[in-house]
């Protein structure tokens, strides 16, 4: 099985992933974390490694190779990359990983669960450039790929923009115009998460969409979300 965890910044995906390792493994389950493993080496693993995991957690970008370059050049604040540039970086990051993780290990029945993905690259890069259409996106050969393989259920953690921005910490008393920038984009990004037009691109070919709401105390988030990943698991 593929899930897939994706929502706008700040609306609690990290404590959803984490609360859902401390359940798998408190219920016995062995845990690999690809994001620990490409921090610590800088590689990728050998499939053999993660063959006698239970559940294998994986993140976009990667931390290896053109993930990492992603991370600490394309999207640094004060760079100023072309979209299309920087959309047609994840896409690269996103083949080499479905290629060398993913659809191996799909293909021998494991069980990925994975924080964000090609539904971030729609929803995110379809607001940098008008050219950037879905369809323009969705063409690109890491994103076509993921799309083929998309996951069996994509997870949306729900929360207004903003609640968001409280969480961030970004709210202030200045009217200060980032701030206003900020929000006006998480508002932007919230419409494109559930849009009619980004839900179709996932059920279309398959996928299960849950929406988990995230506007509530941490500890019944977490409850909420591990009830949520029970029933998953069980279909």
């Amino acid at each position: 099985m593929f899930i897939m965890l994706d929502g706008i910044d700040g609306s609690g995906k990290s404590t959803i992933l984490q609360a859902w390792k401390d359940d798998l493994a408190a219920q016995g389950n062995a845990i690999f974390d690809l994001k620990d493993y490409w921090k610590t080496t800088g590689n990728y693993p050998d499939l053999q490694e993660l063959r006698s995991y239970d559940f294998i957690f994986s993140c976009e970008p990667t931390y290896t190779g053109v993930g990492l370059v992603i991370r600490n050049e394309l999207v640094r604040t004060g760079t100023h990359y072309p979209p299309l540039a920087i959309a047609e970086a994840f896409s690269l990051d996103r083949l080499v990983l479905y290629n060398k993780i993913i659809i191996p290990l799909l293909k021998d029945g494991k069980c990925v669960i994975q924080d964000r993905g090609v539904s971030s690259s729609l929803a995110y890069q379809s607001l940098q450039s008008e050219e950037l259409t879905f369809e323009k996106l969705a063409s690109l050969p890491g994103n076509n790929l993921a799309l083929e393989h998309r996951p069996d259920f994509l997870v949306l953690a729900d929360l207004s923009p903003e609640e968001a921005m409280t969480r961030l910490g970004n709210r202030s008393s200045k009217k200060d115009e980032a701030i206003f920038e900020k929000l006006d984009f998480l508002k932007k990004l919230y419409a494109q998460y559930h849009s009619p037009e980004f839900l179709a691109l996932f059920e279309e070919r398959g996928a299960n969409i849950k929406l988990l709401p995230t506007n509530v105390k941490i500890d019944i988030m977490k409850e909420q979300a591990i009830i949520l990943l029970r029933r998953i698991l069980v279909k």
